[in-house]
């Protein structure tokens, strides 16, 4: 494979480029470029209007400290370089959007992987926080997860992980008992049902719980299952 070089920012504005996904006023232009050496992502603030470009710019330059953190772990987005403070350029990642297909097939292996993708961000203290989101986890030709989009990162000093880590890395690793009471729950083990049912009782004190109440119900499902085959079981 060519090796990807950072680009200019008069290179940046020649090159073919496409948008990949919605614009927005506070957030920076995330564009598909590309360039002799192969497509790149490069997230701009350039193009935001005066009153919000600082803010985009703050985004851009705590999403670069975030991918320079995790320059060494596979299964993210590797940081090419920088456009002066404007722009960050990432290699593509390839692969699919996780679907309901996708984790059908392998539902006990793609957890998994998310479990220890997760635990590998935070050895390093990063927290992803936005792992809900299915267009966040893509999958390659060989089955592998990968995860992007880290703008709405954290990597927090020694200070708040102390005291913040907890919650935060809790929050990251719900997301893998998201996909499996919304896509398997019948592979759910009864530990990690519970573990889904645990958010209604703490619903009132923290409003973002990462799951619906179809996957709380699938849960539920799940161990009243269980519990009809314990007692049929039974002598």
């Amino acid at each position: 494979m060519t090796p990807i070089v950072p680009l200019s920012r008069e290179e940046f504005e020649r090159l073919p480029r496409t948008a990949l996904g919605k614009r927005s006023i506070f957030k920076p232009a995330v564009w598909r470029v590309e360039t002799p050496s192969g497509p790149v992502v490069v997230k701009d603030a350039g193009e935001n209007r005066i009153g919000t470009r600082w803010l985009a710019r703050w985004l851009i330059a705590r999403e670069c400290a975030v991918l320079r953190r995790l320059a060494a772990l596979d299964g993210v987005p590797r940081l090419v370089g920088t456009i002066h403070r404007d722009a960050i350029v990432l290699n593509l990642v390839a692969g699919r959007t996780l679907d309901a297909r996708m984790f059908r097939e392998r539902p006990r292996a793609v957890f998994e992987q998310i479990v220890e993708l997760t635990r590998r961000l935070h050895a390093v203290g990063v927290f992803h926080l936005d792992m809900h989101q299915r267009k966040n986890l893509l999958v390659d030709d060989e089955g592998r997860l990968h995860l992007v989009d880290f703008g709405a990162s954290l990597a927090p000093g020694p200070i708040v992980r102390a005291l913040l880590g907890p919650a935060l890395r809790h929050a990251d690793h719900q997301a893998a008992y998201k996909y499996m009471a919304r896509y398997a729950p019948e592979a759910l083990t009864d530990e990690e049902a519970r573990t889904v049912l645990r958010h209604r009782r703490v619903r009132s004190l923290w409003p973002f719980s990462p799951h619906s109440q179809r996957e709380r119900r699938a849960a539920l499902g799940r161990l009243r299952a269980s519990d009809r085959d314990a007692r049929s079981d039974s002598p």
